[in-house]
C-alpha cells in the first residue's frame, strides 16, 4: 500500500498501513467465541497434529473432543453461563481443555499464577467469587494452607504428566524430573480422571462480547489488578497475527511455552496458532531453556530478551534456518544487545532477525508486530493492521507528532473490559480522548516515527521484570515494598532497580524499626525472611541499611538518587 499525504500525526496518517495488504484492512475479526474460533478454522484441519505435549501428538480431531467432554463434565459439576472458574495450573493438555471448555459454556476462566503467595491466590479467588478450583497434584499443598478461608466448593486436581507420551512419563519418572503428588485426603479434591467421569448435556455460549479469560496485571492485594478480556479481544489478537504476521502458515510449527496465566501465552501462543491451524509444542515454562527448545526446530518462538541475550553470549554454533520469526517481549531491550542477537541470528542461518513486540495485559498482550521486509532495530514494530497507537503530550493530553515523546495510547479491539470491581483504576487507564474514540493509557513513554515504528523510552511506572524458574513475572515495586513490611525488624523499603546491558539488580533500600542492632544482623535477619515468606518473585538481589531516604525538591522519594547508590 503507498504512502498517503501525512499531517504529521500518527492517528490520522496510520503510517504502518504501507506494510499491510488490503486484505489485512479489509478483514473483520469474527464476533463469536474462542472455541468457535478455531472450530470454524480448522473443521476441514481435524487430522493434523494441534498439540504436541512431550511426545503425545493430539490432533485437531481429539482436542475438538476432549475439550466437548470437559466441557460435558463441567456442566455436570454446576458450573454455569457466567460464571468465573479458578484454573490454578501449567501449559498441559489439560488446562487447554478446561479453557476452551468453559468457553463454551459462557463461563470465564479464572487464571492464577500457581507461584503467587498464598494470600494473592485467595485474594484473586474471592475478587472473582470463584467456587471451582481446577489444579496441578504438584499445587495442592498451597490450596490446601487458605481453602477454609475461600468459598472453593470442590477442587479438581490433573496429573502434570498424564498427557506426556509413555516415553516421557517413565523418563521424568526415572530422572525426577517431575514428581508426582498423590491426591490429598479431603472430601472437596477430586481427581481429574472421577471429574470426567460424570457429564452432563450443555448449551453453547457464542457471544464474542462475554468475558473469557480474566488475568492478573502483577502483585498482590495491594496493587493487583484483575483484567477482563472478552472473546472479541482475544480473537482480534489472534486475528491480527493471522493477517499481521505475513510469512505464517498452517503448516509451521509455535513452541507454547510462556504460561498460560499471562495474556501472551493464552492469546499469542495458544489462540493465535490454533486459529491458524497450526502445531504448538506445548512445553512446561520452568522445564526448558531457550537454547533447547530451538533444538526442537520450531518456526516460531517467543522469549524475553535476556534469554535471547544468553544465547548469543554462548556463542555456540546452530543451525537456525528453520527460524521464521524469532520473537523477544515482556521488556525493553538495548539496541547495543539486540545488535549482538541479530548478528547471532544472522552468522547462524536464521531467516530473520529478532521482532519485538510491545503490549501489555490490558490491550491482551500484543499491540504490534514486525515486518518481514522493513525491520527498525531499536523499536517494538508497528501497530496491528486495526490498532492506532499515538504519543500524548503528559500535561495537555494533545497528540504529539511524530518523533516527539509523550505517553504511548492505544486504540484497539484488543482493549480489555475493564478492571474486575475497580472502576477507577479502569477510568485511569481506558480514557475518552476528544476525538471520541477509547484509548488505553500504557504509562510508556515513547514516540511514533514518520514510517509508523513505536519507539519506547522508559516507563512511567515502577515496575520490573523477574524471571525464575522459566517463568516471567511483572512485578510492581510498591507490591514487592508491601510484602517486605511484614519483616517486624523494617520500618520503611523502597525497591529500585538498576539496569545495565549486562545484567539487572533489583535492590531494597531498608530503614531498621530498631535503630539499636547491628546492619550484618539486621541483613541476615531480613534475608531469613525473604527465604521463608517471600519467595524468588519478590526477593531482592541485593540489601542496603539507610537511615533515611533522599528526597525531591517537592518531597517525594528521589529513586533516581538510589539507584546511584547501587554498586
Amino acid at each position: 500500500m503507498l504512502k498517503k499525504l501525512q499531517t504529521g500525526y500518527a492517528s490520522i496518517d496510520k503510517p504502518w498501513l504501507q506494510y499491510f495488504s488490503k486484505e489485512a484492512i479489509d478483514s473483520i475479526i469474527p464476533e463469536c467465541n474462542l472455541y468457535e474460533s478455531i472450530w470454524q478454522r480448522n473443521k476441514d484441519n481435524l487430522d493434523k497434529t494441534a498439540l504436541d505435549f512431550y511426545g503425545n501428538q493430539i490432533s485437531y480431531r481429539l482436542l475438538f473432543e476432549n475439550i466437548k467432554n470437559t466441557a460435558a463434565s463441567l456442566s455436570a459439576l454446576g458450573v454455569k453461563k457466567g460464571e468465573t472458574v479458578a484454573v490454578c495450573m501449567l501449559n498441559t493438555p489439560e488446562t487447554i481443555y478446561l479453557i476452551y471448555a468453559l468457553n463454551l459454556l459462557g463461563a470465564s476462566a479464572n487464571m492464577l499464577c500457581p507461584m503467587s503467595p498464598p494470600e494473592e491466590l485467595l485474594h484473586n479467588i474471592k475478587l472473582c467469587n470463584s467456587r471451582f478450583l481446577f489444579t496441578l497434584d504438584i499445587f495442592q499443598n498451597t490450596i490446601l494452607s487458605f481453602l477454609k478461608k475461600s468459598d472453593i466448593q470442590k477442587v479438581i486436581v490433573a496429573n502434570l504428566t498424564t498427557s506426556m507420551s509413555l516415553a516421557s512419563r517413565l523418563g521424568a519418572a526415572l530422572f525426577k524430573k517431575v514428581r508426582t503428588v498423590p491426591l490429598v485426603k479431603d472430601a472437596r479434591f477430586f481427581s481429574w480422571k472421577v471429574f470426567l467421569k460424570k457429564q452432563l448435556d450443555y448449551q453453547i455460549s457464542n457471544d464474542a462480547d462475554s468475558t473469557a479469560v480474566i488475568l492478573y496485571t502483577g502483585g498482590t492485594t495491594g496493587g493487583s489488578k484483575a483484567v477482563e478480556l472478552t472473546n472479541y479481544n482475544v480473537n482480534a489478537v489472534a486475528w491480527q497475527n493471522l493477517y499481521g504476521v505475513q510469512t505464517i502458515k498452517r503448516e509451521h510449527v509455535w513452541v507454547g511455552g510462556l504460561p498460560l496465566f499471562i495474556a501472551y501465552g493464552l492469546a499469542c501462543s495458544i489462540q493465535t496458532p490454533l486459529v491458524i491451524g497450526m502445531t504448538i509444542l506445548l512445553r512446561l515454562p520452568m522445564t526448558d531453556t531457550l537454547e533447547k527448545l530451538i533444538k526442537m526446530k520450531p518456526n516460531y518462538i517467543c522469549s524475553i530478551p535476556n534469554s535471547w541475550k544468553e544465547l548469543a553470549q554462548s556463542n555456540k554454533k546452530i543451525d537456525l534456518s528453520f527460524f521464521l520469526v524469532p520473537i523477544s517481549g515482556g521488556d525493553i531491550i538495548p539496541i547495543t544487545i539486540e545488535n549482538k542477537i541479530n548478528e547471532f541470528l544472522k552468522k547462524n542461518h536464521s531467516k530473520l532477525p529478532l521482532y519485538n513486540g510491545y503490549g501489555l495485559s490490558e490491550v491482551c498482550a500484543q499491540a504490534t508486530c514486525g515486518h518481514p521486509v522493513n525491520q527498525k532495530p531499536g523499536t517494538v514494530g508497528v501497530p496491528f493492521v486495526k490498532n492506532t497507537i499515538a504519543a500524548f503530550d503528559l500535561e495537555t493530553g494533545e497528540e504529539l507528532k511524530y518523533d516527539e515523546e509523550g505517553e504511548l495510547c492505544i486504540n484497539t479491539p484488543s482493549m480489555m473490559k475493564g478492571y474486575i470491581n475497580n472502576e477507577a483504576e479502569t477510568n485511569k487507564v481506558i480514557r475518552r480522548h476528544k476525538d471520541g474514540l477509547y484509548w488505553v493509557h500504557t504509562g510508556d513513554l515513547g514516540y511514533v516515527d514518520s514510517d509508523g515504528f513505536i519507539h519506547i523510552n522508559g516507563r512511567m511506572k515502577r515496575f520490573f521484570v523477574r524471571q525464575c524458574d522459566g517463568m516471567v513475572k511483572k512485578i510492581f515495586c510498591p507490591d514487592a515494598e508491601n510484602h517486605l513490611l511484614q519483616c517486624k525488624d523494617i520500618e520503611q523499603c523502597v525497591f529500585v532497580q538498576q539496569q545495565s546491558e549486562t545484567e539487572q539488580k533489583i535492590c531494597a533500600f531498608i530503614i531498621p524499626s530498631d535503630k539499636t542492632i547491628s546492619q550484618s544482623t539486621l541483613i541476615d535477619r531480613v534475608k531469613s525472611f525473604c527465604k521463608e515468606s517471600l519467595g524468588d518473585f519478590y526477593s531482592p538481589d541485593c540489601l542496603y541499611v539507610i537511615d533515611k531516604f533522599p528526597l525531591t525538591k517537592i518531597g517525594k522519594i528521589d529513586y533516581r538518587a538510589l539507584e546511584k547508590k547501587i554498586i
